[in-house]
């Protein structure tokens, strides 16, 4: 059995169902009915039921077995949390003042291409990743991406969140995990960038590529004519997507959730197997507990270490929907869109791009003389 072609043609089809579900909503698409399988209620969002189970059941372990280490983990795991806080309300400030509108008439060009429109938007992904921070990243470029018309919103998300993700780790900045991990590993910031710019370089272009290509095939559903009593309606909606404080509530399941699982690995879970070992065991990883406590809790052993649970933390995530806070926040602003980012399909689109993204980055690291 051909296995790629099988998950290519699963997402074809979910795409598909997808678009035939917008077009059924009318000409203009405003006000989809309340079972439109296209639109995510916050409410009834079984990512967001998952995040909380899962940080009742630690959160309760945790206090009930280690209570006096629970204590510390929380104290000691907050600032990264706060961090975020700040960042996302930071960007809603910027979304509300328009700085995202103005700035899409920079990135974007006018009558531009949808395949030059999305390899625009996902360079600027992986540049603001890369040179700044992930979640900056998805929370500037989602609300610019949702000012484009005629690409489809749900697979410009999913392709913006895999980009941010897989681009964090060019600088320690770049992504949070990097610090944690760089806490228990020294490494210059000097030395790190002379290691990490290569690898970098190449896992963007691998990235991008196939992203591009995937993300402008298909275009969102055409909505009424301009001048229209519903293509003016349709207008002001477009020019209205916003970032909202909402995007906070997403954060304090997985605070829990790092607190107890640094609280019960003791910070000091060491991966074994050598530099694929490592990669793939802290992939899983952080792909299933979240990027953010599984940094918090692993302990990486020299220089080779370092990079295999760095890379683990920043391309595991595009595996599970719920590897990172960035993928989290992506899904949260399209589903105030209106758009679905499928847990399944950013699986099945993770599972293409991981192997390929792992290996660019060995290969680089080669290059650098950090793997012999």
């Amino acid at each position: 059995m051909n296995i790629p072609a099988v998950i290519v043609s699963s997402l074809r089809r979910q795409d598909g169902q997808a678009a035939a579900s917008v077009n059924s909503r009318g000409e203009a698409g405003l006000t989809p009915p309340a079972s439109d399988p296209t639109r995510t209620n916050p409410r009834q969002d079984p990512i967001r039921l998952i995040l909380w189970t899962a940080a009742a059941v630690l959160g309760v372990l945790a206090a009930v077995l280690i209570s006096h280490a629970a204590v510390a983990a929380a104290t000691a795991t907050v600032r990264p949390f706060l961090t975020l806080a700040a960042i996302i309300l930071a960007a809603v400030l910027a979304d509300r003042l328009g700085a995202f509108a103005l700035l899409e008439r920079y990135v974007i060009a006018d009558h531009g291409s949808r395949v030059g429109s999305c390899a625009a938007i996902l360079a600027f992904t992986a540049l603001l990743s890369g040179l700044v921070n992930l979640d900056v990243a998805v929370l500037v470029a989602m609300p610019v991406a949702l000012r484009v018309r005629g690409l489809a919103t749900g697979r410009l998300a999913l392709s913006i969140a895999a980009t941010a993700n897989a681009t964090s780790f060019l600088l320690p900045t770049s992504n949070v995990t990097n610090l944690l991990l760089l806490g228990r590993v020294h490494l210059s910031s000097v030395g790190y960038l002379a290691d990490s710019w290569l690898p970098w370089l190449l896992v963007t272009l691998v990235t991008l590529g196939p992203l591009t290509i995937w993300s402008s095939a298909a275009r969102r559903a055409p909505t009424a004519r301009r001048g229209s009593p519903a293509g003016k309606a349709a207008a002001r909606v477009a020019g209205h997507a916003s970032l909202s404080p909402g995007l906070l509530s997403d954060l304090l399941p997985l605070y829990l959730i790092a607190s107890a699982i640094r609280a019960l690995a003791g910070a000091a879970l060491t991966l074994h197997g050598g530099f694929p070992g490592e990669l793939a065991s802290g992939s899983a990883i952080a792909s299933v507990a979240g990027n953010l406590p599984a940094a918090a809790a692993m302990l990486p052993t020299g220089t080779t270490g370092l990079w295999a649970t760095v890379l683990a933390a920043s391309i595991g995530p595009n595996l599970l929907i719920t590897g990172s806070v960035a993928t989290l926040i992506t899904r949260r602003i399209a589903a105030d869109d209106g758009a679905r980012l499928s847990a399944w399909q950013f699986s099945a689109a993770g599972l293409l791009l991981v192997p390929a993204q792992f290996g660019a980055a060995a290969l680089g690291l080669h290059v650098a003389g950090v793997l012999r």
